[in-house]
């Protein structure tokens, strides 16, 4: 054997004898750790699962309550409040509320729509997107009877470049800026609606139609 053989073996035999020590010290924390994260990876898939599970069953229960055939209204309002409250899912009590605001709107119980829609407007942890929704919804049912100023600064958030909601919202604008016999700021308004390429069509012809009585 040459001197370089032997060298050779006692490094690989030095390497084996740490190796070991290593193991010795430290390999029931390598074990101990490779089974939690064979558990920790279990308990997540299993937890989606579960999630998943509930959401479906969320959704098939407000389905069935928004699908009764001939519903009393007010009981299909109280079922849809109720669901909303028991809060299985975030997103299935914003779409029970606003359905259930909805429905009372149609049956004319005002207040009690009014309620709800303020109750989801108000939720800060709601997707801005369905809040804003129910600010416009809000004011529309005010339209006619609310201050005009309050209810313009209400959509005044609305009317962000990146809102969802706009473009009504500044059509929304443009008819409480007439309620409060500003014809100037109206006629800004239906002006930039019905020159803006990105609305929608049927929003720049009514914006149009505004323009043409207000020059009468």
């Amino acid at each position: 054997m040459t001197h370089d053989n032997l060298f050779q073996e006692v490094e690989e035999d030095l390497e084996r004898q740490k190796l070991e020590a290593l193991w010795k010290r430290y390999g029931g924390l390598i074990i101990a750790g490779a089974v939690a994260i064979v558990l920790a990876t279990g308990a997540i898939t299993t937890w989606h699962s579960w999630r998943a599970k509930k959401e479906q069953e969320a959704t098939a229960g407000l389905i069935a309550i928004i699908n009764q055939a001939k519903p009393d209204p007010d009981k299909q309002i109280a079922a849809l409040e109720s669901f909303a409250q028991q809060g299985t899912n975030k997103t299935q009590a914003v779409f029970a509320r606003l359905y259930a605001a909805a429905d009372a709107a149609k049956e004319g119980k005002r207040d009690q729509a009014l309620q709800l829609y303020d109750v989801v407007a108000a939720d800060t942890k709601t997707d801005p997107a369905f809040r804003q929704f129910a600010d416009l919804m809000a004011v529309q049912m005010q339209m006619d009877s609310a201050d005009p100023a309050a209810l313009s600064q209400r959509l005044q958030a609305l009317t962000a470049p990146d809102a969802p909601w706009r473009f009504t919202a500044m059509e929304y604008q443009g008819y409480l800026a007439l309620r409060a016999n500003d014809k100037a700021k109206a006629r800004q308004i239906f002006t930039a609606l019905s020159q803006d390429a990105s609305a929608p069509h049927s929003l720049s012809e009514r914006a149009g139609d505004m323009m043409r009585l207000l020059a009468e």
